[in-house]
């Protein structure tokens, strides 16, 4: 009898496991973007502290002091239903975009166009309020059709627009600022400063860089004419915080491939622009880290 309970209780407390992992995956975003979007973006014609971040399940409006975090719920091709929970009490925010490529244009790299009517606000990613407990889709909530765009209203808001990449520049948090120890075998110390490094190595020479790109904790060295006259090179490196480690501050984790300098180093012409989700081919796979220390 005692065994019959126990095989019982076993396979009660594997169902509740499988249902819990498919509940996971329901949960998880069932909509992507595409690795060249992913980038911080300006709106043509307005100032540079207006920005939208695009990362893989999740896009970033910074407008003032606002800042909006939307959740990709689902796309079709380059068409992006997102969600921003508990926007306000018992409500949460929805917003349809849809990005399209457009080659030579004088203005930006993509437009995009607003594919709801008017939201919270007047700007072209100010979300429409709905009840929390609303479900939506592509095909519920998109204006496939154009039909916002095409009929006149008296509410003035912004139904599209063009976006262009961000200037190449980045700062380096305070946090990681200053001459650390490194423990990669040929280098004496990597000094960080606001915008730009150092690596010295042993041979009594030394590599600098200029913070090219960022994205979170991800971040482009890059190192003007290192190959040749045309070509630069760069390396993709995230900081992780170690604040329990007795020696370590800092584990460097590499985010790409490269031929030089013990293949930390990837040459990139000149003229060539950095896309973090792009060039650094290692994103998202397991990488044997550094770490910095005083």
């Amino acid at each position: 009898m005692r065994a019959f309970l126990f095989i019982i209780f076993v396979v009660c407390i594997l169902a509740r496991i499988s249902g819990a992992r498919e509940q996971r995956r329901r949960r998880r975003p069932m909509c992507i973007t595409e690795p060249r979007l992913r980038d911080k973006w300006n709106i043509a014609g307005e100032n540079r502290r207006v920005f939208i971040r695009i990362r893989s399940h999740q896009m970033v409006y910074k407008h003032g002091a606002t800042m909006i975090k939307y959740r990709c719920l689902e796309n079709r091709g380059n068409i992006f239903l997102l969600r921003k929970r508990k926007f306000e009490k018992g409500k949460d925010g929805v917003l349809c975009l849809g990005f399209r490529y457009v080659a030579d244009h004088p203005l930006g790299e993509y437009s995009v166009v607003r594919l709801l009517g008017k939201g919270e606000g007047s700007n072209l990613l100010s979300p429409v309020l709905v009840p929390r407990k609303t479900k939506v889709s592509i095909d519920s909530t998109c204006d496939l059709e154009g039909k916002h765009s095409s009929l006149p209203s008296r509410d003035h808001y912004i139904k599209q627009g063009v976006i262009r990449r961000s200037a190449p520049g980045c700062k380096f948090p305070k946090s990681i600022q200053g001459r650390w120890n490194f423990t990669y075998q040929h280098a004496k110390s990597l000094e960080i400063w606001q915008r730009n490094s150092t690596l010295h190595l042993m041979d009594g020479s030394s590599v600098r860089f200029l913070c090219d790109k960022r994205d979170g904790g991800v971040f482009v060295f890059r190192t003007r004419r290192y190959v040749n006259d045309h070509q630069d090179a760069f390396m993709c490196v995230e900081f992780t915080p170690m604040p329990d480690d007795p020696f370590y501050s800092f584990q460097l984790s590499r985010h790409n491939s490269g031929s030089y300098l013990d293949g930390q180093l990837k040459a990139v012409s000149r003229s060539e622009t950095i896309y973090i989700h792009i060039h650094c081919d290692w994103i998202g796979s397991p990488a044997r880290p550094e770490f910095l220390y005083p």
